[in-house]
């Protein structure tokens, strides 16, 4: 009877043992959920290469930022980028609105040059200067700010170059007769300008410093 009885032990526990489950790797293997030490101070972000910027910038419809790119320590984290478009001259200062409607049409060359004559000479006579640029609203540490005379200037003188590409000889011609035949008559300072949105602040509207151009002749 016992060697029955042991028998029939040996064989509940051999059935037990076939029917536990089997317990995979994978579940021997789990951690549950890992923590990785965060990096660094100071440890720098992984480079990006170029074309992968290009490309994501193309998917947003921005331009591209390089995150390797030097970080100014007095920058706030939490301040936005000013957004900056172009701008023209009435944009940055509506007062010229007039004077600047009054000047010829690039269709009429002749009287474009003398426009453009009288207005650089008063340009000449009241010259603007330079001032401390608000940087926080999207200026540039030091602003020209050009006078009404070197804004009106400056347009005739764009409007006067655009009128003589691809004028004909006759045309040419009288411009240069307008103009005199002193190298300097050609020469004449022009501006470019820029609309700046700062958030929570507005648009500023500024010049560029002054650009030397000439008028094609």
């Amino acid at each position: 009877m016992r060697r029955l009885s042991a028998a029939l032990l040996l064989a509940g526990l051999a059935t037990a043992a076939c029917s536990k489950p089997t317990e995979l790797a994978s579940n021997a293997n789990g951690k549950g959920r890992e923590t990785v030490a965060a990096a660094a101070t100071g440890t720098p972000p992984p480079e990006i290469p170029a074309d992968e910027l290009a490309a994501i910038a193309a998917e947003q419809g921005t331009a591209p930022v390089d995150p390797n790119a030097p970080v100014d320590p007095n920058a706030d984290p939490n301040a936005s980028a000013p957004t900056a478009v172009a701008a023209n001259v009435t944009d940055f200062r509506g007062s010229v609105d007039g004077a600047i409607n009054a000047l010829p049409s690039v269709g009429d060359a002749p009287a474009l040059a003398a426009a453009f004559v009288e207005w650089k000479a008063r340009a000449a006579s009241s010259p603007g200067a330079y001032e401390q640029g608000q940087v926080q609203l999207g200026a540039d540490p030091q602003e020209y700010n050009p006078s009404d005379a070197e804004l009106v200037a400056a347009e005739a003188g764009d409007r006067l170059s655009a009128a003589l590409n691809g004028a004909d000889d006759g045309t040419k011609a009288s411009v240069a007769a307008a103009l005199g035949d002193a190298p300097e008559a050609r020469v004449y300072r022009r501006f470019d300008y820029r609309s700046v949105d700062v958030m929570g602040s507005g648009r500023y509207v500024y010049a560029s410093k002054p650009k030397e151009a000439a008028i094609p002749l």
